[in-house]
């Protein structure tokens, strides 16, 4: 039949002929025999035949054309072999000898399309490649506008990441920006800041290209969807047919879904499938890859910051892991489901109470703050409301308000996130509302300091009405004094404008160290006697009023008070809590003249409270029951000998005159001009604070401040009962967070 066919005087009769009798291969070698090189490469691709398209387009001397051919199909055979995932690539017959002729073609094209066709070929290599390499072509991939470059190469670099030892990773670098993270990898040196900078640079090309698969996404630039769909074609081995369908390489690559191979279309060789049955598999791919990879990358982080404890001996450096391991975490909540990142985030809380707890007891503030500063710990703050609440808690318990009311108080931090997540929850008219809403009013702005007083008294009166033992959840007494004496410190800082008020060193540094509390004194310096806001009555005396009635209620009966602290914290010891209750009594009653000290003190010793103090503290108040006609001025000087014998020193602020103050009375003594420079009155009641810095080592956690204990968890079964505690899963965030209240207000001596 060929000689008839040639006999036709019209090579396009010739060619309409044989095309409509599908006789592609006799039309092929009547291409090839006329010289018609592109004509004949046309049919090889119509074939399904892409070699043989290639060594056309080489002999009509397209090389561009045959030069991304050749990759493409080398491409396609290396992700997607018979069974592949799609990474790693894999070798296949002749693999290399076709990278060879890939760079023999591209080297006739120019110098420049030569190095860029090297680059391409040379991560799809067999051949072994060093950090350094691929840093190196990351980087040249991203200067040439080759994303397949890119991404290639940073799934390579992830994996040397993933698969070395720990010891190969810098565990002391300071946060670096990407360019210092590249340079290290250039020098084949590594750290979890190269891991985390190499995991954005990944994950950033396929969420890019995932908003262009999505239909819903409105492209802004066309220039971005061409670079898009370049990497869609090159990485899952596609070829534009038309408009809206592709001609699909392998057919048994592992990115078809069922629904996608079940829509291929086929003829002959070749199958087609419709863009959009092509959009949704690659769409389901890259969500699935980046959960893999994502997942591998948390576990590998969770390994090395596990094993890594005793190497990375500064507390930052290792909240700088779990900051890394948490946005990653974070970013992944979109593509897994939450039980895969429920243990991430159990670690992120463990470790993360863990080293509030390393740099609470190095006594470095800066260190401490920074971790509670950070976004990554305000998040932890906020996703545990919604845990919280997620977990089939309709309500915010009287325990979970005083723990959240705690941590804002203590922060000061009380953004929109967390404000929308309590509004779910409370009614706008509940107290806890309330107060929450004035302490965002005041941290926002700096005034409202009266109604933050009274709310927070509306709020702890309506918890201390309720009935503990009848409560799921009921506020501890740890968290109930640290709220009390934040509400007690309030008032006397307001009376302080027109008198004294006394204090003792450990309360005033808690409060100094307590944001909230810190900025209230502040403003009630800034805004002196003649403040508008300044209502006695609402801010010292019925706050001080409601204090002591608590606190009498609740001491007339000790063995409730055991109760309570054995049922609902039993981590937490009897007699320091006992102890705060009296000081704070006695505190709140000589400073806003709320009653006679010396019925206070014969009250206290009617419920036999004395027996149970410290004896250094009880010898020295007992004696005070003779002298029922003495002055406040004696047993002010009585009560700051008590206080002296059990290393907390009292403080005298505001005035230093009163019927309060007399000869011989220990105590600090702090004007305003004093209290208006809050690191100098640190400096003085705390000494060794200042000789700590953020680079000293932080194993030894039973540093002092001063006379008083800050921290101090010396006997081992406390160490081993606390971080028991914090690695429990089943214990959450919120209760992790009265653990480090206990260990932060030294209530585990």
């Amino acid at each position: 039949m060929m000689p008839y066919v040639k006999a036709f005087n019209n090579v396009d009769h010739i060619r309409a002929f044989l095309s409509s009798r599908n006789l592609l291969d006799e039309l092929l070698s009547i291409e090839m025999e006329m010289g018609n090189f592109l004509e004949a490469a046309g049919i090889a691709q119509r074939k399904g035949d892409v070699l043989l398209e290639v060594n056309i387009l080489e002999k009509a001397e397209s090389f561009v054309n045959a030069t991304h051919l050749l990759l493409l199909y080398v491409t396609a055979n290396s992700l997607w072999s018979p069974h592949s995932r799609g990474w790693p690539p894999e070798s296949f017959e002749k693999k290399e000898q076709l990278l060879t002729k890939v760079k023999e073609m591209a080297k006739k094209v120019s110098e420049d399309f030569f190095c860029l066709a090297c680059f391409e070929a040379d991560l799809l290599s067999d051949s072994h490649r060093s950090l350094a390499s691929l840093t190196c072509s990351l980087l040249e991939g991203r200067k040439c506008g080759n994303m397949l470059v890119e991404l290639i190469s940073a799934r390579y670099i992830i994996d040397v990441h993933l698969q070395s030892q720990t010891s190969r990773y810098n565990l002391e670098l300071e946060p670096v920006s990407d360019q210092l993270c590249y340079n290290m990898m250039a020098c084949d040196q590594m750290s979890l800041e190269t891991l985390s900078c190499i995991w954005n640079q990944w994950k950033l090309i396929l969420v890019k290209v995932l908003a262009h698969l999505n239909p819903s996404e409105d492209i802004k630039s066309n220039d971005s969807a061409a670079v898009c769909e370049d990497l869609c074609a090159k990485l899952f081995g596609l070829r534009k047919d038309s408009d809206n369908r592709y001609v699909v390489l392998n057919v048994d690559s592992g990115w078809l879904t069922n629904t996608g191979r079940s829509s291929l279309e086929q003829d002959g060789n070749r199958c087609w499938l419709h863009t959009v049955h092509c959009q949704s598999c690659a769409r389901t791919f890259m969500v699935n890859e980046l959960s893999s990879v994502g997942l591998s990358v948390l576990r590998k982080l969770e390994s090395i910051i596990e094993t890594s404890r005793e190497i990375a001996s500064s507390p930052y450096a290792q909240w700088r892991s779990i900051v890394i391991l948490y946005e990653i975490a974070m970013f992944l909540k979109e593509f897994c489901l939450a039980n895969s990142l429920r243990k991430t985030v159990n670690f992120c809380e463990q470790k993360f109470f863990e080293l509030l707890f390393r740099a609470w007891g190095d006594e470095t503030a800066e260190c401490f703050s920074d971790i509670l500063d950070s976004s990554p710990a305000y998040g932890l703050i906020v996703d545990s409301v919604g845990s919280y609440t997620m977990a089939g808690n309709q309500n915010l318990t009287h325990g979970h308000l005083g723990r959240i009311a705690m941590f804002l108080l203590y922060t000061a931090k009380y953004g929109d996130m967390l404000n929308l997540t309590l509004e779910q929850y409370l009614n706008r008219d509940a107290e806890w509302a309330q107060f929450f809403q004035s302490l965002k009013s005041f941290l926002d702005t700096g005034v409202g300091r009266c109604s933050l007083v009274q709310t927070f008294k509306v709020a702890l009166e309506f918890t201390t009405n309720v009935k503990w033992w009848i409560e799921k959840d009921y506020m501890s007494p740890i968290c109930y004094m640290n709220l009390m004496e934040c509400l007690g410190f309030f008032a006397m800082s307001c009376f302080m404008v027109n008198g004294c008020a006394l204090c003792t060193k450990s309360l005033l540094v808690k409060m100094l160290k307590c944001r909230t509390s810190k900025a209230f004194l502040g403003n009630c310096l800034v805004s002196g006697l003649g403040d508008q806001d300044m209502d006695l009555d609402c801010m010292t005396f019925s706050p001080g009023v409601f204090i002591c009635q608590s606190i009498r209620s609740i001491l007339t009966n000790k063995h409730a008070i055991q109760e309570w602290i054995r049922e609902i914290a039993p981590a937490i010891r009897y007699v320091p809590v006992l102890l705060r209750l009296v000081i704070m009594l006695y505190l709140l009653t000589l400073t806003l003249q709320l009653g006679d000290c010396y019925e206070v003190t014969d009250f206290l010793a009617k419920h036999r409270i004395f027996e149970d103090l410290p004896p250094d503290f009880s010898k020295k108040i007992v004696p005070t029951l003779k002298f029922r006609n003495g002055t406040v001025a004696h047993f002010t000087r009585v009560f700051g000998d008590a206080l002296a014998a059990i290393g907390d020193t009292m403080v005298i602020l505001g005035l230093p005159k009163g019927p309060l103050i007399s000869s011989g009375l220990k105590a600090y003594r702090f004007s305003y001009t004093d209290l208006s420079d809050i690191s100098k009155v640190m400096a003085l009641l705390c000494p060794e604070e200042q000789k700590f810095s953020m680079q000293k080592d932080t194993k030894a956690w039973n540093d002092t401040c001063g006379n008083l204990s800050i921290a101090r968890i010396q006997d081992n079964e406390m160490v081993s009962r606390i971080e028991t505690h914090l690695s429990d899963e089943s214990i959450t965030f919120w209760e992790k967070f009265e653990s480090f209240q206990v260990f932060m207000h030294d209530q585990v001596s």
